[in-house]
């Protein structure tokens, strides 16, 4: 019998036979942008239409402009029977409806391209967040921020394109039927070289996304050295490595630069190119002309209407080339988003969803705890999970943890503590092994043990660069929480008087303003507000002095006798509290027992203790 989940926290099952790089090679980019395309249809097919109106009306100043040096040689039919100040009214009328064409298609293009980067954006970071185990990052976080950024507009630019492409196409349609009215085999002649570009540039598909996938990585490689240099100024100041870290990043950026220039050169020729055959075109319609102008086939009207149209024509193979160039380079930012995506299907990028643009924002859930989360007894049975590049980890680990029960976790670092922990908790996904909440099978602990059941603090708590209020709420309603009863718990009520903006305060990046203690004081609150029926410390009070850990752990059980901890820790006022210590060595279950049985019997315990000294 499997422990029953809720259906908010229910998500959809990975496919675990497809990888990051074997959906991408699968799945075609086109059916993923059609997909996203598909989100907001209505918003999709309005910008379609106003572009196309935009694109349609230079074909109206065709019209006229022909009427209009044809009224004036007398050589052919009015436009609708109007005079030349007729004829200029409307030339003016078109001009004044393609302006505000142009505003309210701004207009619409900014809304859909946000909704569709937030859509994104969500996808991205809701796989991450919500994932089997909490997916972590492939790269480092600086490469993750191009892929939310760069990657992600990338991907629009081809929907940019396409409405361009799309009223180019009006345009052209309309124009070459006008023309092809006037002349055929000239209408012919003009479009043959444009239409030839289409076909270079889908030739020079491979070279368009070999340049633009070393340009991605080179700038992924600048911004993740940026990130991670802003995380460890203070190690390079103690190392005096100033210049050589300034070196590397020059060095990036030349790197970068090379492979933008080529990237960008390469896009810059493909343009040139279709211009330079646009000219070709146009010269070729000028020598003919001039012939057809001789032999009297051809009027003044004619060839300013031809000359009118030939500009704008042009667009349609640029544009056309341009979808295909867009599309090979969104195809290369859709790779590498999808790694991002471990294990799940490649749809998952561009899941239709709420975005919340325009409404409301949702109210974030808050589940107080029930009788039906009550623990009596969590534990695993052969629990095991080895790290894919080292082979280290856990082997067929039992554990029991009854309610009200302390246990402490011990060993050397590198014994496999905090694997132990993230593998109970679904954050490393288990090889082997079953973990029972109640005698209830969990098949995936990620969904199940979080609050109101468990809650949990990593070794090094993450702060955000908010408020002490918020890095402790993180979105909890204040009112149906006791906030003031979990900063108690954390021993940080005297810390807090001596703040002058108080739960205002903020800590700065990852909680940079505050020392190591209260950060992890903070995150202690964190958990203790979500009153949850077990609380899972890994290695908390490592930066606390002994008399704030003394009272830390007696506030916890003060609170509340029913307390249940499991707690990683090598630390003596954790090890005298706890009922039972587990001993890990080298990824095995070395003894269990209490403090004076493992002293009694085991050599490595007697080592470990000794070593606290």
């Amino acid at each position: 019998m499997s422990i029953p989940i809720p259906a908010s926290e229910a998500l959809p099952k990975p496919d675990g036979r497809r990888a990051a790089g074997e959906t991408a090679g699968r799945v075609r980019a086109l059916s993923l942008l059609l997909r996203l395309i598909h989100y907001a249809p209505r918003l999709f097919w309005l910008n379609v239409l106003v572009w196309a109106i935009f694109y349609l009306i230079p074909a109206v100043n065709g019209l006229v402009a022909q009427a209009f040096f044809d009224g004036l040689t007398k050589t052919g039919p009015t436009l609708l029977g109007l005079s030349i100040w007729g004829l200029l009214g409307l030339l003016l009328v078109a001009g004044l409806a393609r302006m505000l064409t142009f505003f309210i298609s701004l207009g619409l293009f900014a809304t859909y391209e946000y909704t569709i980067h937030a859509l994104l954006r969500k996808n991205l970071l809701g796989w991450l967040m919500n994932g089997p185990g909490a997916q972590s990052l492939p790269d480092s976080p600086g490469e993750a921020i191009s892929r939310f950024r760069d990657d992600v507009e990338e991907v629009f630019n081809w929907i940019d394109v396409v409405f361009d492409f799309s009223g180019s196409l009006v345009f052209a349609v309309v124009a070459a039927t006008l023309m092809a009215r006037i002349n055929p085999l000239l209408t012919l002649v003009v479009l043959v070289p444009l239409l030839t570009t289409t076909l270079a540039v889908n030739a020079l598909g491979g070279t368009i996304r070999r340049f633009r996938r070393a340009s991605r990585a080179a700038t992924s490689q600048v911004t993740s050295f940026i990130g991670e240099l802003f995380g460890a100024v203070q190690a390079v100041q103690v190392a005096t490595a100033e210049e050589p870290v300034v070196a590397e990043f020059h060095r990036l950026n030349r790197v970068r630069h090379r492979a933008a220039l080529k990237d960008n050169l390469f896009s810059e020729l493909i343009d040139s190119f279709n211009q330079n055959t646009g000219q070709i075109a146009t010269g070729l319609m000028l020598l003919l002309i001039a012939q057809r102008l001789r032999s009297g086939t051809f009027t003044v009207g004619d060839v300013a209407l031809f000359a009118s149209y030939l500009g704008w024509i042009t667009t349609f193979p640029r544009y056309g080339s341009r979808v295909l160039t867009r599309y090979k380079q969104a195809s290369v930012s859709i790779d590498r988003m999808l790694r991002m995506l471990p294990e799940a299907a490649p749809t998952a990028l561009v899941e239709h969803g709420p975005v919340y643009l325009h409404d409301a924002l949702p109210i974030v859930p808050y589940a107080p705890k029930s009788a039906t989360d009550r623990l009596d007894l969590l534990e695993t049975r052969g629990l095991t999970y080895r790290h894919p590049r080292t082979g280290r980890g856990i082997e067929r680990i039992d554990l029991r943890v009854p309610r009200g029960a302390f246990v402490a976790v011990t060993g050397r670092v590198g014994s496999g503590k905090s694997t132990l922990l993230r593998t109970l908790l679904g954050l490393l996904a288990r090889q082997e092994g079953e973990i029972r909440w109640n005698g209830h099978a969990i098949e995936d602990p990620a969904l199940v043990l979080v609050p109101p059941r468990v809650a949990y603090t990593p070794q090094a708590p993450r702060l955000f660069s908010e408020s002490l209020r918020d890095n402790i709420l993180q979105g909890l309603p204040e009112s149906q929480v006791g906030l003031e009863a979990a900063i108690h718990r954390a021993v940080f009520e005297d810390d807090l008087a001596g703040m002058p903006s108080g739960l205002d305060t903020i800590v700065g990046t990852r909680g940079v303003r505050l020392s190591g203690g209260q950060a992890q004081r903070t995150a202690a609150a964190r958990m203790f507000v979500r009153d949850t029926e077990l609380l899972v410390f890994d290695d908390l009070s490592s930066a606390l002095d002994v008399e704030t850990e003394q009272r830390l752990w007696e506030r916890v059980f003060a609170a509340d006798s029913a307390t249940t901890c499991l707690v990683v820790s090598h630390r003596r006022p954790a090890l005298r509290r706890a009922d039972q210590i587990i001993l890990l060595q080298d990824g095995h279950v070395e003894d269990v027992g209490t403090l004076d049985e493992l002293l009694e019997r085991s050599a490595e315990m007697r080592r470990l203790w000794r070593g606290e000294e």
